[in-house]
């Protein structure tokens, strides 16, 4: 099993050299695309600063607390984008392109998170971080615990919407032999998770926490971050994560199995 794993983590991290050395090897148009994602989080800076500019905000949220939320969504969204984008995996499905990477020994799951995401979604990642740390630095009283656990909840909030594109996709690939629907829906994951989940009311929770999981890598951190659930309410949420990944995860091998080798 170590062996197995060990392999995995080395041809993912080989890949990822190489993905890198072929996205860079154009460094002004690399560049560019890295700066067009940054214009998200500088785009949800704005949209934040208007709300809180004109009204009262959001009941219950500060606007460094608004930016935070903000922040990690747009990490979250780069996170995944980086890993694994829709409109890249299905047409090398559906071309038969993938049975190129099914004939090694590694987990096809790592493959897909090797070959179908996008490097320029890091500068999501960057942006978000920056907009993460200037939020907290204008928040006082911040709890070094509770900031460590709600970044340990990201991680496996994030890794669960990692799953579920991965999960999602395939399921688009088998219905439909397009990514494109599945593009559109990350779309709306990535504007619905700059904001507090009880906007949506209780319905809009429900969906954005277990039917499209924003909230597990966006909300719940951003409001254990600031003491706002206990760390009951916590654990609840991160094994809620912990299963939807093993789920989305069983599916997703299921899924592997409608593949068409060859194309078609």
């Amino acid at each position: 099993m170590l062996d197995g794993a060990r392999r995995n983590i080395d041809v993912f991290l080989s890949s990822q050299r190489y993905t890198w050395l072929s996205f860079l090897i154009y460094r002004v148009q690399a560049l560019t695309w890295i700066i067009v994602w940054m214009f998200g989080t500088a785009a949800s800076l704005v949209s934040i600063s208007v709300i809180y500019g004109v009204s009262g905000g959001i009941a219950g949220w500060s606007y460094y607390q608004m930016l935070a939320i903000a922040a990690l969504a747009n990490m979250l969204i780069g996170i995944v984008s980086y890993t694994i984008t829709p409109w890249n995996l299905v047409p090398i499905m559906r071309l038969g392109t993938f049975d190129q990477y099914l004939t090694k020994p590694y987990n096809p799951i790592v493959l897909i998170l090797s070959r179908s995401g996008s490097k320029a979604s890091i500068g999501g990642v960057i942006s978000g971080s920056i907009m993460l740390v200037y939020a907290l630095a204008n928040i006082s009283g911040i709890n070094p615990i509770a900031l460590a656990s709600s970044l340990a909840l990201f991680v496996l909030g994030t890794a669960t919407l990692v799953m579920f594109a991965v999960m999602i996709s395939l399921l688009s690939y088998v219905l439909f032999r397009s990514g494109n629907y599945i593009q559109w829906l990350m779309n709306i994951a990535s504007d619905t998770a700059n904001y507090p989940l009880q906007i949506y009311g209780l319905a809009g929770t429900v969906l954005l926490t277990v039917g499209l999981p924003v909230g597990l890598a966006a909300f719940y951190p951003a409001e254990l971050m600031f003491v706002k659930i206990d760390y009951t309410f916590t654990v609840g949420i991160a094994l809620l994560s912990a299963l939807m990944l093993f789920g989305f995860y069983k599916l997703s091998m299921y899924l592997l199995r409608f593949y068409t080798s060859g194309g078609g």
